[in-house]
């Protein structure tokens, strides 16, 4: 009798252990992560402050399909963080450096600016954004296993929806406040420059290139900040293995049908969405003619549409599962570049609904794609799973980007309608994600239901 009831004392004692690792592995990763996203928004490849930097340098159409591929080729370099975790017993150092490395080479971005020929200058940033994020890819590589051992599968797609939805609102304030400051340096400027004693001196638009490296060096200070906190969350001890185990990780994931099934989906998947992603930015910058601001309203109903959708795709996704959480994006993945065909300079509210659509589809795509390969991985696995998933779908979509850019269309007539060469690269876009939906269904996956395993088939 006593062994029976000290037994419950230790399984209580352990319960109560692994909820408070839960719970604190929550609160760090949520402020971490606020500065992580802040940090992405203004310096990351993607970020409509490095577009907007590209366009003052000068970019071409090539080279914006270059800069967006070098965000998903840099995937590639995920595997690394397995081969270097592998023989560790824990992950946390190397997580921090590595990503610590890649956030404080932002600091440098502003440097393309003072090259003598800005041809030169773009080249050298594409190369620096290039390192930077493949090292980043590493770290986040390693951070999605870390987690993974911490966060139980019954609750991770309400997990990441939950985190997403808030680290989403930090970077909209921040997005919100650096591009309203960054309009204030174009022509006629803003009602806010008035407050200033000489508002053509500050604002001055050959000084806005001057305020974008601020807003450079600004975020590496916040990124760096975020792994200090970041190492404040806690760390199992990991069972190091050798280079024989670590190859067969790799050859084991291959010989999994359902992965590779997966594998297929996310390289299709991942080729579509390359389809113009180098474009979307510069088309309303340059062809629509809006500002920085309007920018970032386009920005702002996406991210608040995502708000309000992440709660709704974490709980649907712990039920239903990421397959079908995956093929509602898909449709609306097609439908959303398809609006983009009816936009022009002097009519683009069209967009305010494409927003709202989008941000939706894509706050159900972040969850389902983080959480796909972990839960067809099983445990231990999960980060084998996602480098290999992540490197080969990152590959996917770089060659589709350079691609676009190599095969840049001339306008289109279509009916009554003379389409932009981007808008005609949009179309084709939309519809190759919405044939993605035939491998999707080849994918079986293993469903969670209130903590019981059920397996759900086609």
């Amino acid at each position: 009798m006593a062994r029976k009831k000290k037994k419950i004392v230790k399984k209580q004692k352990l319960l109560k252990q692994k909820k408070f690792l839960i719970s604190r592995t929550y609160r760090v990763s949520i402020r971490e992560g606020i500065f992580a996203q802040i940090y992405g928004n203004l310096a990351n490849i993607g970020s409509s402050f490095i577009t907007k930097f590209m366009v003052l340098l000068g970019a071409t159409p090539m080279q914006f399909s270059i800069l967006s591929s070098l965000g998903q080729v840099s995937a590639v370099f995920q595997p690394l963080g397995v081969a270097l975790t592998h023989r560790l017993k824990k992950r946390k150092k190397v997580c921090i450096w590595v990503t610590g490395i890649g956030r404080f080479l932002s600091f440098f971005i502003g440097a393309a600016w003072f090259f003598s020929d800005k041809r030169i200058g773009i080249i050298y940033l594409l190369g620096l954004l290039f390192v930077s994020a493949g090292l980043q890819a590493i770290g986040g590589n390693i951070w999605i296993a870390w987690v993974s051992d911490l966060i139980p599968a019954n609750i991770r797609g309400r997990f990441f929806a939950r985190r997403n939805q808030i680290l989403a609102f930090a970077g909209l304030i921040a997005g919100y406040f650096f591009g309203y400051c960054t309009d204030l340096f174009e022509k006629g400027g803003s009602f806010l420059s008035r407050f200033f004693h000489n508002p053509g001196v500050i604002f001055n638009p050959q000084n806005q290139p001057l305020f974008l490296i601020l807003v450079f060096i600004i975020a590496t200070v916040l990124g760096i900040i975020g792994l200090f906190i970041l190492s404040k969350q806690p760390d199992r001890r990991y069972r190091v293995q050798s280079d024989w185990a670590l190859r067969e990780k790799f050859s084991e994931a291959f010989r999994n049908k359902n992965f590779r099934s997966l594998l297929l989906f996310g390289i299709w998947w991942m080729l579509a969405t390359g389809v113009g992603s180098a474009f979307w930015g510069p088309f309303m910058l340059k062809k629509l003619q809006m500002s920085m601001i309007q920018l970032q309203i386009y920005n702002t109903l996406s991210i608040v549409s995502s708000l309000l959708a992440y709660s709704f795709w974490g709980k649907f996704i712990d039920q239903y599962g990421n397959k079908t959480a995956m093929s509602i994006c898909v449709a609306l993945g097609g439908f959303n570049p398809m609006l983009w065909l009816f936009v022009t300079p002097q009519n683009y509210s069209l967009l305010w609904f494409e927003a709202l659509s989008s941000g939706f589809m894509w706050a159900g795509n972040a969850v389902a794609t983080t959480n796909f390969s972990l839960a067809i991985a099983g445990k231990g696995k999960e980060q084998t799973y996602s480098a290999i998933y992540g490197a080969l779908g990152g590959m996917a979509m770089m060659c589709s980007t350079l691609l676009t850019g190599v095969f840049f269309p001339k306008p289109k007539q279509l009916a009554h309608r003379l389409l932009e060469p981007e808008q005609v690269v949009f179309g084709i876009g939309g519809i190759l994600r919405w044939l993605s939906i035939i491998p999707l269904l080849f994918i079986k996956e293993r469903v969670y239901f209130s903590g019981t395993r059920k397996h759900l088939y086609d």
